[in-house]
């Protein structure tokens, strides 16, 4: 799915503006986890670290470009919104990152293509880690997609 992932992050940073001025410099597949490659200078705080407000944020957009990709990659591109999440932050984000996301589950993403194209809409939990020479940051969101509205 990479050659989508390459068209998506420039779409992404148009139709979300805020995007372009997040860090993210690359966006890539490796096997069946998706990557954000981030730079930690336009999410510093006051401490020199990653704001936890924005890497928070991050992850859910990660999360949500893992679905959007997901169903682009099978020409179903619908509504996708986060139901709930949850995160925790273990050690403080000193310098560049990585920010992974998989789903929760192995296998996750076929059953959720199943259920959307037998329900018409369906729901992933994915895992996301903030990764340094440590996991700094973890997430877990459940993303639905709504089908199609109207």
């Amino acid at each position: 799915m990479q050659p989508i992932a390459d068209e998506f992050l420039p779409w992404l940073q148009q139709a979300i503006p805020l995007t372009e001025h997040m860090g993210i410099r690359k966006l890539e597949w490796r096997d069946e986890v998706l990557v954000f490659k981030l730079e930690l200078a336009p999410l510093v705080n006051d401490k020199g670290t990653g704001f936890g407000g924005g890497v928070a944020g991050l992850a859910t957009l990660l999360g949500w470009c893992y679905v959007t990709l997901l169903l682009d990659e099978h020409a179903k591109r619908c509504p996708v919104v986060v139901k709930e999440s949850s995160n925790a932050f273990l050690a403080p984000i000193t310098g560049d990152f990585e920010m992974h996301c998989r789903c929760q589950q192995s296998g996750g993403w076929q059953q959720f293509l199943q259920d959307f194209a037998r329900k018409g809409r369906a729901r992933l939990q994915l895992d996301i880690q903030a990764v340094q020479q440590q996991t700094a940051f973890t997430y877990t969101g459940t993303y639905v997609a709504l089908g199609h509205t109207g």
